[in-house]
């Protein structure tokens, strides 16, 4: 089965838009036949899992020993712990077979950064699927501008606002 790396925000609340819309990804995916793994704590991480709960698909945490006072969400089925932050954000890349962006804070920038980076250097190719308007925004603040949208889709790269559009990006 595919796998697919989640990132977002783990400060997101069960009623936060974020954390729905999480939850929905989660369905979205298992019910395309993804496994999923993420970093394992909460907020957008455990909403993903939850929302694939009920379909047999495998919910990955990889955790740090970094975070020694956090453990994993209650609804991994397997955790994968590693040293550093760093190994961890890695281990999240090497897994995946493609990778789901959500909304975040400093975190999910830094892995957002990390992802954009390779896939432009050409270290990865896999597919990179950005919901929200923020990472388009983004991509302009770091010289991207509208008519290089084109440079995007070469890349793999989706920009989406709409949860549901993912079933037809996976279907590619």
């Amino acid at each position: 089965m595919p796998v697919i790396s989640i990132f977002g925000s783990g400060k997101a609340t069960p009623k936060s838009s974020v954390y729905k819309i999480a939850k929905k990804a989660g369905y979205i995916l298992a019910k395309n036949g993804f496994d999923l793994v993420t970093g394992g704590y909460y907020g957008v991480m455990e909403a993903v899992f939850i929302g694939a709960k009920k379909l047999d698909v495998r919910r990955i945490a990889v955790t740090t020993k970094f975070f020694a006072d956090k453990k994993s969400n209650d609804f991994a089925t397997e955790i994968i712990e590693t040293e550093t932050y760093s190994e961890r954000l890695l281990k999240l890349m090497e897994i995946a077979d493609a990778y789901l962006v959500l909304p975040g804070g400093s975190g999910t920038l830094l892995e957002f950064s990390y992802l954009y980076a390779f896939k432009e250097r050409g270290i990865i190719n896999k597919p990179l699927i950005c919901y929200g308007k923020q990472w388009k925004k983004i991509l302009n603040n770091i010289g991207l501008k509208k008519k290089d949208l084109k440079k995007l889709k070469n890349l793999d790269i989706f920009l989406i606002n709409d949860i549901k559009k993912l079933n037809k990006i996976l279907k590619k």
